[in-house]
């Protein structure tokens, strides 16, 4: 095992651990955009989705960063969810305010991790390589 220093996560063990928790967490994104019908406003994936992309962006801000998918896979994303949101929402009546605000944290989510993504790939150089997740 290597060890570099005294951190949490300055070891091979952990970061290994750590892969398999951002795997996670991007196959569950994956699986849920591969079936579009799970991510209407009343289905439990509408909620999950944005919280699994909240971890993964605290985790990247923290030095924790994923093997995001490729530029194209993230945009097609946060497309789909859009799409599957807005079809879905006005089928439950909220309120106005609710309405729009949510849907405002939604983009700001997915815009989030989009730019954490690009600048992750930047100080790599490799973002356009396809992470390979579950169902994409």
């Amino acid at each position: 095992m290597g060890t570099w220093s005294h951190g949490n996560f300055d070891n091979d063990t952990a970061l290994d651990w750590l892969d398999d928790i951002t795997g996670q967490l991007l196959d569950e994104i994956a699986e849920a955009m591969a079936s579009p019908q799970s991510l209407g406003a009343d289905e439990p994936d509408a909620d999950l989705v944005p919280c699994r992309i909240e971890l993964l962006c605290v985790m990247t801000e923290n030095g924790m960063e994923p093997q995001w998918p490729a530029s194209a896979t993230l945009a097609r994303w946060k497309e789909t969810f859009l799409a599957a949101w807005d079809a879905s929402i006005d089928a439950l009546e909220p309120d106005a305010d609710y309405r729009h605000n949510r849907r405002l944290t939604l983009e700001a989510t997915f815009d989030r991790m989009l730019a954490l993504a690009a600048a992750q790939a930047d100080e790599s150089g490799d973002w356009e390589e396809e992470r390979e997740v579950g169902g994409d």
